[in-house]
């Protein structure tokens, strides 16, 4: 017996993605993750505008007020502690200055909006069906943001509700007349301080939903993440020291899976080229007038010339500034 690992092969889509796809993310902690690798290598994304959302009904909110093109307003922040805070947003946009939170929440909306209305694809990673629902305002949140837990209830989603929201969303964005492809995952990360049998009960009611909305229409998808860290890479070696977070080596498995499920091998091959620049350029030169560092800086913007020429929907001008910025 030679094979100690429940290996899982990286399914195909009936869609690619390229450096023309306009890609949408929004959800979880992984939704980061790989907005971010496609992001280094100068794919056209758009990731969560409104921060790192854990739950459907806060995704689907999030949808829902970038497409009604429905901007915040004062009124609709919270004071917690000295900041002031949107319940729909990750604590990225607090602000000591209420007009601050709110220009930068709506900023990105309307920066998330034109994104969406564009989009070709949009993966929604969901987190967790445990929800926080403030008491006074009958709302389920997106963040707590710190504020007393006597002013929310914990509710755990149904399995109906779960797919009423999710399959709420391919119906809205028909609506908005977006005929983008929609990809369904589950974050890997456990959420254990709900507990381990109320994190499994959380996971399970996600699967079962996900996959009814994914057998109902025809432009949804499901990426296995979840089942990749969870089954593919079974071991604890590849979890962070709270053995709950994947580590680097677990992320860059799961990209590499992401990369042969949606790149052809011409957008794997640019993908190297672009990301060799992009390394390069973030390296500091001990001695940035030396005839080899000139002859290096020289040979990488032959090298943008070259990709620029080749795939013109490339975006290296930060690349090419950096090296020009060094030539004497």
């Amino acid at each position: 017996m030679d094979n100690f690992r429940t290996k899982i092969t990286a399914p195909r889509y009936s869609f690619d993605i390229s450096h023309d796809t306009q890609v949408n993310m929004i959800g979880s902690c992984f939704t980061q993750n790989i907005g971010a690798a496609l992001s280094d290598i100068k794919f056209k994304v758009e990731v969560n505008p409104f921060g790192i959302l854990f739950n459907p009904f806060s995704i689907m909110n999030a949808l829902e007020r970038m497409l009604n093109n429905r901007p915040y307003t004062e009124a609709e922040l919270l004071k917690a502690s000295e900041y002031f805070v949107s319940l729909d947003h990750h604590g990225d946009f607090k602000n000591l200055e209420a007009d601050a939170a709110l220009s930068k929440i709506n900023e990105r909306l309307e920066r998330g909006r034109k994104h969406l209305l564009e989009s070709d694809v949009v993966f929604i990673t969901l987190g967790s069906a445990w929800v926080y629902r403030h008491i006074e305002l009958d709302h389920i949140v997106a963040n707590c943001h710190k504020i007393p837990n006597k002013e929310f209830k914990k509710q755990l989603l149904s399995y109906q509700d779960v797919h009423l929201i999710l399959r709420h969303i391919p119906q809205f964005m028909a609506s908005k007349k977006i005929p983008a492809n929609i990809v369904f995952t589950i974050s890997p990360i456990r959420h254990w301080k709900d507990g381990p049998v109320e994190n499994q009960r959380s996971k399970s009611i996600l699967h079962a939903a996900t996959q009814a909305v994914v057998d109902e229409f025809e432009n949804c998808n499901y990426f296995p993440s979840y089942e990749f860290m969870m089954d593919d890479l079974r071991d604890y070696r590849f979890y962070e020291q709270d053995m709950l977070h994947p580590t680097a080596q677990a992320l860059e498995y799961i990209w590499g899976k992401f990369q042969k499920s949606f790149f052809r091998e011409e957008t794997q091959a640019i993908c190297k080229e672009v990301k060799a620049i992009v390394d390069a350029a973030a390296h500091r030169p001990m001695d940035p007038e030396s005839n080899s560092f000139q002859r290096f800086a020289k040979k990488q913007l032959d090298l943008i010339d070259q990709i620029g020429k080749k795939y013109p929907p490339l975006d290296l001008k930060a690349e090419r500034q950096h090296f020009e910025g060094f030539l004497l």
